[in-house]
């Protein structure tokens, strides 16, 4: 998804043991939530000091979750009982949600977690009795799921998980590649999980599908190489590129029917891959931009303002920074050395790629197949640039194109104009999406 929040930084790499947990083995978690919430009602001094990292990021972090709790409890009142408290993966780290009362009524705190077990976010939700994704029931299981490390370089391990059907025979096999942010290696959304959505019907399916964390969520703070140093290649294709060869190379996977499939940004990344893969199958292109990042994000930031029903300064404020921001990025005279205020945190380097990459010249160079989804109700990714490919590619016998009026752009049915809300929604991957998947990876 092309989010109007990234994180362009990532950090140094932290120790993942115990940090990938199976479920029996959540009790740490809740352990540190109850003592946490026990702490914030008892109102104990420096309650924060063992729960949030030294670093200046995790003093900024306990900062805002201070003003978060301080504002929760002006309006609501004092926490007077602590619930049930259920936990989740967030790929390689783990999230909380936890009931707790005040004289206001219930409302669900949630923690998340970094792989040393340190708080990195609080935010607090109204109650729902759907805390966290639930995957839509499977009759009969017939898969393996297997966790693996994928590494871009020395410096670099992602963890991910490899899906693999119980099948004698090899089976094609497909990557997932993020949008821009920071995703773990669901796609982890709100309450909802796209790439798992997505694993768990293709495998069902007979297809191998290997997902994984993202670089900029696993190492989401603390830089192994200098931030001036990352564009999309460091930033993506690298990283999936390497997943690509790790994928050929696994056994039960015919390693000439591999695929690569980009969601957001990662499908306008995607010929990027393809150019850097050996023996690639095909692309699938998953609401994909056809146009630069910089002049995609002044369309998203007016279609939100739109939909606001009351004036909101902050907001507006807000707005006019990331327009002005864009405008720095898109200068004639911006260089690699250049010093102002720029989308993001992102540097020079990064949106001079981002200007100068022509999507749409590249993939017209490809000649492997290539198949496009898009949907209706996404104003992330919008029709214009479903055209843009329609219309650059038209005639190509590589290029097939599918388009869904219902849906947004996490592929979920829905009706009206889509919100930015409908993230805090459950939702499921339409079973449309995945089926042209299938029918294009089985060559149909």
């Amino acid at each position: 998804m092309i989010k109007l929040r990234y994180s362009l930084q990532i950090f140094a790499l932290l120790l993942i043991s115990g940090a990938c947990m199976a479920q029996d083995e959540v009790n740490p978690y809740k352990k540190l939530t109850k003592s946490f919430l026990g702490a914030v009602k008892r109102d104990i001094p420096n309650r924060n000091d063992k729960f949030f990292d030294s670093t200046f990021y995790g003093k900024i972090t306990s900062a805002q979750a201070d003003r978060t709790i301080s504002n929760f409890i002006r309006t609501n009142g004092q926490i007077v009982a602590i619930e049930k408290t259920e936990v989740d993966t967030q790929g390689c780290k783990m999230a909380t949600a936890t009931a707790i009362k005040t004289s206001a009524g219930k409302f669900i705190w949630y923690l998340y977690f970094d792989q040393a077990q340190y708080i990195q976010r609080v935010a607090i939700d109204t109650f729902s009795t759907q805390w966290f994704y639930k995957a839509k029931p499977i009759a009969s299981p017939n898969f393996t799921r297997k966790e693996v490390i994928i590494e871009s370089n020395p410096f670099i391990k992602l963890p991910g998980s490899l899906y693999v059907p119980n099948n004698p025979k090899k089976t094609p096999a497909v990557v997932l590649v993020h949008g821009s942010g920071p995703h773990d290696r669901n796609c982890s959304i709100g309450k909802n999980k796209i790439f798992l959505d997505m694993a768990l019907e293709l495998v069902q399916k007979g297809i191998t599908v290997l997902i994984y964390d993202k670089r900029t969520y696993v190492y989401q703070y603390h830089d192994p190489f200098p931030m001036d140093s990352m564009d999309y290649n460091s930033e993506t294709v690298d990283d999936a590129v390497a997943a690509f060869d790790f994928l050929k190379q696994q056994a039960g996977v015919d390693s000439n029917r591999v695929y690569i499939a980009g969601h957001s940004q990662g499908a306008m990344c995607a010929p990027l891959m393809a150019k850097k893969c050996k023996n690639l199958k095909g692309l699938i292109l998953l609401a994909a931009p056809a146009r630069s990042l910089l002049e995609i994000i002044p369309e998203q930031v007016d279609y939100i303002a739109s939909l606001r029903t009351k004036k909101n300064e902050t907001a507006d404020a807000q707005d006019i920074s990331i327009k002005w921001q864009v405008n720095n990025a898109l200068k004639p005279d911006l260089t690699l050395q250049s010093k102002t205020s720029l989308p993001f945190g992102g540097r020079p380097k990064y949106w001079l790629f981002d200007r100068n990459y022509k999507v749409l010249e590249v993939a017209k160079t490809l000649t492997l197949p290539m198949l496009l989804i898009q949907g209706g109700r996404d104003y992330n990714v919008v029709k214009k640039d479903y055209d843009m490919w329609s219309d650059a590619l038209k005639g190509k016998a590589n290029f097939k194109k599918v388009y869904f009026e219902e849906l947004d752009h996490m592929f979920f049915a829905g009706q009206g104009m889509a919100k930015p809300d409908d993230l805090n929604k459950l939702g499921f991957v339409s079973d449309k999406v995945t089926a042209k998947m299938v029918d294009f990876i089985n060559g149909k």
